[in-house]
């Protein structure tokens, strides 16, 4: 993936949370581009990330709300459904290639870093409308802490800032910061509560900027288990995979 410092959205994972860190210091937001990235995935199809689902009606309408509020300031055609990225894997591979590859292996850990973290359910609910240098997004209030628990236990080894957030979309020019807080600032949303009863891990094609998410398995807060449901996303076996 290109340097963040570039900005340049290499990757659907836009909203990976990498630009909060230079939200303080930039003046203005960062004009994204709708490109193949091929240098960044390399002919991989597939981009895995650990997301909350949060694709509900309430929610759609909110986001589009903010996106019909904010007009031609958004890349056109985002058609990624609502959710919270807590943690970027890399593309699903039998075997290492680079440092942004994810192999069985590598979801096993995640599963047994789950499992001895001991996550529980949560109750999240939205707040502000704010932006960051790349994206306009909807903030979140509540139960925030075991979000960032969750973060630290699947990707211990992360130091960029983590704000929860669920994107609105990517901008498609540059503009003053200030114009856009103040845009935002004056876009009512009525507050949207959620109930958190697990997570998911969900692949999209590298070589869309905001494509659909492609659910593969969902682990549960509660008991711990695992439902597969489209295992032919991962070049492993997965028991009971679709």
């Amino acid at each position: 993936m290109p340097s963040d410092t570039a900005i340049i959205l290499s990757s659907p994972a836009a909203d990976i949370n990498r630009t909060p860190c230079l939200q303080e210091m930039a003046s203005h937001t960062i004009a994204c581009r709708a490109d193949n990235f091929v240098r960044w995935h390399l002919g991989r199809p597939f981009y895995a990330v650990w997301i909350v689902e949060a694709d509900t009606a309430e929610m759609r309408a909110h986001i589009s709300a903010m996106r019909r509020h904010l007009g031609d300031w958004l890349l056109p055609d985002y058609r990624r459904q609502p959710h919270i990225t807590l943690a970027v894997c890399g593309f699903p591979q039998a075997h290492a290639r680079d440092a942004h590859s994810y192999t069985e292996a590598d979801f096993q850990r995640d599963i047994a870093c789950l499992q001895a973290s001991l996550p529980t359910s949560l109750q999240i609910s939205t707040s502000f409308a704010g932006s960051f240098t790349t994206a306009a997004y909807l903030g979140l209030k509540g139960d925030i802490e075991p979000l960032h628990t969750m973060r630290t236990a699947l990707r211990a080894t992360e130091t960029q800032p983590y704000v929860p957030h669920i994107t609105a979309g990517f901008y498609r020019q540059r503009l003053a910061m200030i114009d856009v807080q103040q845009k935002l600032a004056a876009l009512a949303l009525p507050e949207i509560s959620l109930e958190i009863n697990e997570i998911t891990l969900a692949v999209y094609a590298s070589a869309e900027i905001a494509g659909r998410l492609l659910p593969v398995c969902r682990y549960s807060l509660e008991d711990g288990s695992l439902q597969v449901l489209q295992s032919r996303y991962l070049p492993w076996r997965m028991p009971g995979g679709a």
